[in-house]
């Protein structure tokens, strides 16, 4: 986890709608889950901001618990990071598109008539709307998470 930056670990935190209190009860929660043994609440209330404006550099058992605490997350993002990159080729694609004349517009343009230019959208504004689509896909994502932990419960499935 190197490469993770202190601004990723706020970004990750963020990204799932948690301030650093939630946060904080996520470490614990996970550490629990593993056996390990963290810092109380308090104190990791105190680290993460630190973490996070790369004051400090987290402990490796504490980068551990994040990449537990977000690996779903990761590999939702890597994936939706693909599907961004992809829709924002496509929409200017189609941008480009839309500013060449339609079979409306150059029958229009043969009548000697100019016809109306769709709308296209700027750069910024496909990032924006790429980056809602992106909320929404971690928000369902979170859903469907609880969604498989409650339907593994009721099976009576062991996952040990």
């Amino acid at each position: 986890m190197t490469d993770v930056t202190s601004e990723t670990l706020r970004r990750w935190r963020e990204s799932q709608g948690w301030d650093v209190p939630r946060m904080a009860r996520e470490l614990r929660k996970a550490a629990r889950d593993t056996g390990e043994d963290v810092a109380a609440h308090h104190g990791l209330v105190k680290m993460i901001p630190q973490w996070e404006r790369g004051n400090r550099a987290p402990r490796e058992r504490y980068r551990l618990l994040y990449l537990k605490i977000f690996e779903d997350a990761l590999v939702l993002s890597r994936g939706a990071e693909a599907g961004v990159n992809i829709a924002v080729r496509l929409a200017e694609v189609r941008s480009r598109a839309a500013s060449l004349p339609g079979p409306d517009q150059i029958r229009a343009l043969e009548a000697g008539a100019l016809a109306k230019p769709r709308k296209t959208l700027t750069p910024v504004e496909i990032r924006a709307l790429a980056a809602e689509a992106i909320a929404q896909l971690h928000e369902v994502a979170g859903k469907l998470t609880k969604l498989s932990a409650l339907l593994g419960d009721e099976s009576g499935e062991d996952k040990s």
